[in-house]
């Protein structure tokens, strides 16, 4: 199975139960960036519900739009910024001291090389070994893939050798337009199944789809059975 997902900043946790469904994920990086996307902020649990921290941004649309040539804006203040966010919204969470210095350290030196792909990178990455999530990973840069949208789908498995495509399930309707290309490829689609499961969190009520750094806080090593507890059975589109 093949995850074929862009590189989001701090993503949700269904995120994670995507990419360890897969064997392997590709991150499109030389895709088109959307401005104020997720691919540059995420929602955290505060006193007033869900709230976004945003990475600033700037690129040279003459040059490039894609993803992989965004460049983090504003860095001097940015890190204590998100320092203080964290510590105002988590400082009390269970969890907080085992992995704060972490997450600062990766954001720290990242924001100073200056792009937003290795800002997401490699908090994914990190992520990733926390949750003990151990899967192939590939830039589609690195692809020399040419095509776009499910074209471009299509080309990825064939060159990696994949007949199954795994998808989050906000891009079915898309796919499904399309569906007769991946038949003619002989590329089965398989929509993500998630029910959001419900963990320890600050302050009162709970909220869904916070970043995956708000589990991890507040719930340490259980973080990873925690996401698997809200799979559910795929769906294929036929």
């Amino acid at each position: 199975m093949l995850l074929i997902t862009q590189p989001t900043f701090i993503p949700w946790i269904g995120y994670f139960d995507l990419i360890d469904q897969s064997e392997a994920t590709v991150f499109l990086d030389d895709v088109k960036f959307s401005k104020q996307s997720w691919q540059q902020r995420n929602n955290f649990k505060t006193p007033l519900g869900l709230k976004s921290f945003t990475i600033p941004v700037t690129f040279d649309v003459q040059k490039s739009n894609s993803i992989n040539k965004v460049l983090i804006a504003n860095k001097n203040n940015l890190l204590r910024k998100f320092e203080n966010f964290l510590i105002s919204n988590y400082k009390k969470s269970k969890f907080f001291d085992s992995y704060f210095d972490s997450v600062i350290k990766i954001f720290s030196q990242n924001i100073k090389n200056g792009k937003l792909i290795d800002l997401n990178l490699n908090l994914i990455i990190w992520f990733m070994k926390i949750l003990k999530i151990k899967k192939k990973i590939f830039l589609s840069s690195e692809l020399n893939c040419t095509k776009n949208k499910s074209a471009k789908i299509i080309e990825i498995c064939n060159q990696l050798k994949y007949n199954n495509y795994l998808s989050t399930a906000g891009s079915s309707d898309y796919l499904s337009e399309d569906l007769d290309l991946f038949k003619k490829s002989k590329i089965n689609i398989h929509i993500h199944n998630y029910k959001h499961p419900i963990y320890s969190q600050n302050f009162d009520k709970f909220c869904e789809y916070a970043c995956i750094l708000d589990l991890i806080f507040n719930e340490g090593e259980a973080s990873y059975n925690i996401i698997k507890s809200g799979r559910k059975k795929n769906t294929t589109l036929n």
